[in-house]
């Protein structure tokens, strides 16, 4: 597409230049064969930012800007017919023309109903304004209120009113131009999360040996889904800002991951979003195709066959769990369907002391809907205090390949150590139950922070880390996890090109540290069909 879009760039630069006064030499007689003559120069600012908004939305192959082209082309062309200009042009523009026609199949993205009806809306209430501001304050008789069309698309011709109307007609008319294009030009809106029925579907999916550890958050319950074509595979997204953004890799049968992207990468290009993956495995990065990719850090994955409390290297968490039990401290895991209602608000009551009375966070590793009943499927791992009180709790849910860590609170004042009793409780809980993979955290950046000699960027880039840790606990949550002596599996972002970095940090940032809608209890249980630990 870059030919047609570098060929309507070069007309808008023209267009535009056609606004000066007078033009620079070089670009004078160009712009007089593009626009067969001298144009206001509202008229021609507008329509030249217009016709490069047209241009960059040809390179993102939307209808849109098919239909804008074809419009100018076709209007341009019955002018010249009606002898409007030089004849020579009507040949040429008949060619363009036969061009675009040809090429259609090359703009799958078409507008959403939605943005047309929006901006038929603002066009429509453009012209109600205009007109009534200019029947109220300009000076405009009734007779003379077709002139202010005119007068919006600055033609420059001769206006009742006010002198200074045509001025203030032609700068509305090319704002609302502006923002017609942009609407028109935008890609679809984000779809609404998934239905229970959806839902169901992807817990079975997530149960699949084949799903990996990051699997389960594709339960939350704010992401839509799309399938493989045989049902065996999906894709838990969310659109923010014009970009899809996948948590982590597919989920279900490792046999129908290459289909569910190649299905997913499909619905982007039908609805002009920005594709992403937060937390693809390196394992199924060549899956993804054209997409590039950066390391962001690696999951924590402690193996219970492989984890144990003896050694020099695991004394501070031997150390720990002593402090936890000299404190009286006492622990009970139990499914989250299990729990009864007096609990369950302590629980929440913990949470909520924890952060401080702070909303809930995350995205690529976090479920939604914390103790609400929602996701029965969890594991809840209780820690109380000598007088029976919980102090602390973790929720961890299921997937093919183990079980993931999904929230961690400790109530202020609490022992120190809970945190690491829980998880240690956790990881024999598991391997009694024969689970191969216990996933804890994610740690940012781990490369950077594991470094023992460093780069002056690097060193820089450190700092930054430890300066922001009190907000974003890359550093400090590095340091609780490396003392379990864990395993790493790297994980990246990947996304289509580097243009879209500004709008892919905005919607990654956005989905981390962005607020989660509020806790809903649900009316009764749902039926989540992932594999439960107390049943193996």
């Amino acid at each position: 597409m870059w030919p047609l879009a570098l060929a309507t760039m070069l007309v808008a630069v023209m267009v535009t230049a056609a606004a000066l006064a007078p033009p620079p030499g070089w670009l004078g007689r160009p712009a007089l064969l593009v626009t067969d003559g001298p144009l206001a120069p509202a008229h021609a600012l507008a329509l030249g930012l217009a016709l490069a908004l047209v241009a960059r939305g040809v390179l993102l192959r939307r209808r849109a800007a098919w239909y804008g082209l074809v419009l100018l082309v076709l209007l341009d062309l019955l002018t010249a017919l009606a002898g409007g200009g030089a004849a020579w042009r009507a040949p040429l523009l008949a060619a363009v023309l036969a061009c675009l026609w040809l090429e259609r199949g090359r703009f799958p993205v078409r507008p959403h109903p939605e943005r047309v009806r929006a901006a038929a809306k603002a066009g429509a209430l453009l012209v109600v304004v205009a007109v009534a501001g200019s029947l109220l304050f300009g000076g405009v008789s009734v007779r003379s209120v077709g002139q202010v069309a005119g007068g919006l698309g600055a033609t420059g011709a001769p206006m009742d009113g006010a002198s200074w109307l045509p001025d203030v007609l032609g700068l509305a008319g090319a704002a609302g131009l502006l923002l017609l294009v942009v609407m028109l030009l935008a890609p679809d809106p984000a779809p609404p999360p998934g239905d229970e029925v959806e839902r169901r579907r992807v817990a079975g999916l997530v149960a699949h040996p084949g799903s990996d550890t990051l699997a389960p958050f594709a339960l939350r319950r704010d992401k839509a889904y799309v399938f493989s074509a045989d049902g065996r595979a999906a894709i838990g997204y969310r659109v923010l800002f014009g970009v899809a953004v996948a948590g982590g890799d597919p989920v279900g049968d490792p046999a129908s991951h290459a289909d569910v992207v190649r299905s997913f990468l499909a619905q982007c290009r039908k609805t002009g979003w920005r594709p992403a993956v937060l937390g693809a495995g390196d394992g199924l990065l060549p899956v993804w195709g054209s997409l590039r990719s950066i390391g962001v850090g690696d999951e924590v994955i402690v193996r219970p066959g492989e984890f144990s409390l003896s050694g020099r290297q695991m004394r501070n968490v031997r150390q720990a769990v002593k402090r936890t039990v000299n404190a009286g401290v006492t622990t009970h895991i139990v499914p989250e369907r299990e729990l009864d209602p007096r609990l369950r608000e302590r629980l929440l009551d913990v949470a909520s002391r924890s952060l401080g009375g702070a909303a809930e966070r995350g995205f690529a590793m976090s479920l939604d809907e914390l103790l609400t009943g929602h996701h029965p499927g969890a594991v809840v791992a209780v820690a109380y205090d000598e007088d029976k009180e919980p102090i602390a709790f973790q929720r961890y849910v299921t997937a093919g390949e183990g079980i993931s860590l999904d929230a961690m609170r400790r109530a202020p004042g609490g022992p120190n150590g809970v945190n690491e009793r829980l998880i240690v409780e956790m990881v024999e809980y598991a391997a009694d139950r024969g689970h191969g993979v216990v996933s804890l955290n994610f740690a940012a950046f781990r490369a950077l922070l594991d470094a023992e000699e460093r780069s002056v960027l690097q060193k820089a880039g450190h700092r930054a880390l430890h300066l922001l840790d009190p907000w974003i606990a890359a550093e400090s949550l590095y340091l609780f996890d490396k003392k379990f002596r864990p395993s790493y599996k790297p994980r990246s972002v990947a996304f289509r090109s580097w243009f879209d970095v500004p709008w892919l940090a905005a919607a990654l940032l956005t989905l981390e540290f962005g607020r989660t809608r509020p806790a809903r209890r649900a009316a009764e249980h749902v039926t989540e069909p992932v594999r439960r630990l107390s049943r193996l």
